[in-house]
């Protein structure tokens, strides 16, 4: 008797928290910042602007007391990760159903997109 079933492929595409590999449904509001349960905030934005991304994202995490109170000492307060080739992830989607309703639209298609992830240290 053969214990093995066949795997049916995915049918969707998914992101995992790099801080607790929670898995996540790809983005699609590019201007949101989405929340992880483990308390990290992840982001797509173009790889132009990655420190506006994590400055987004740090004014989601931190009230204004606090972000003045980080900014003026040398000490790292969160963790940052920076996924490139965020595009490839969404060109595999869109190839997984063309016709959907999900559409991804970018006001410049030249600009190459990442996913920043920001988790506070404590």
């Amino acid at each position: 008797m053969d214990t093995f079933k066949p795997v049916k492929p995915l049918r969707h595409h998914i992101i995992i928290c790099p801080f607790c590999d929670k898995a996540h449904r790809v983005p699609v509001d590019f201007d949101a910042i989405h929340r992880c349960e483990c308390g990290a905030c992840y982001k797509v934005c173009g790889n132009d602007s990655l420190e506006n991304g994590v400055s987004d994202i740090a004014d989601e995490l931190w009230s204004e007391e606090e972000l003045d109170f980080i900014r003026s000492v040398p000490i790292d307060f969160c963790n940052v990760v920076v996924e490139k080739n965020f595009d490839r992830l969404l060109d595999l989607k869109q190839n997984l159903d063309p016709n959907g309703i999900e559409r991804f639209c970018k006001y410049d298609f030249s600009l190459q997109l990442s996913l920043v992830w920001v988790k506070r240290l404590f």
